[in-house]
């Protein structure tokens, strides 16, 4: 009976494992974000369209491993800044904590049609989906060109 018992939990336990792996897998925010546009008042303003940066554009990359990166793109389109860190939901907020700067964000979240926009009514910004591939090559703390 014990056996039984352990072998139910054995496979309850696997059976969980690979449904959490499997909606971290499909987590729509998951993949590359180009900034599209803000509010004129939002949480990001810390970090976006930084005085001494001289961008072109600006990209999120959501990890399924839960770590982001934000890079800065010049006209170029070479990377001239990347800031890292983690992400994580909850709910209908997100939590984006920067490793690179001391700096974190608890936001809303939400879909307007094939865009991400981070905040809420006229605090937000706005990405629209770049990729669903993610480029994991470029993943270093700051790189200039």
């Amino acid at each position: 009976m014990k056996t039984l018992i352990l072998l139910l939990a054995f496979f309850a336990n696997i059976s969980y494992m690979r449904a959490t792996k499997n909606n971290e897998r499909t987590n729509p925010i998951i993949g590359t974000w180009k900034y599209k546009n803000q509010s004129i008042k939002n949480d990001f303003q810390f970090v976006l369209n930084s005085k001494n940066l001289q961008t072109h554009s600006e990209s999120f990359i959501f990890e399924p491993n839960h770590k982001f990166r934000h890079e800065f793109i010049n006209d170029k389109g070479e990377i001239i800044k990347v800031l890292t860190g983690q992400w994580k939901t909850v709910g209908e907020k997100i939590k984006i904590s920067y490793n690179t700067i001391n700096y974190a964000v608890n936001v809303d979240y939400f879909f307007l049609d094939h865009d991400l926009v981070l905040g809420q009514n006229f605090n937000h910004v706005i990405f629209s989906k770049e990729s669903e591939e993610i480029n994991l090559s470029n993943n270093t703390d700051i790189v200039m060109k």
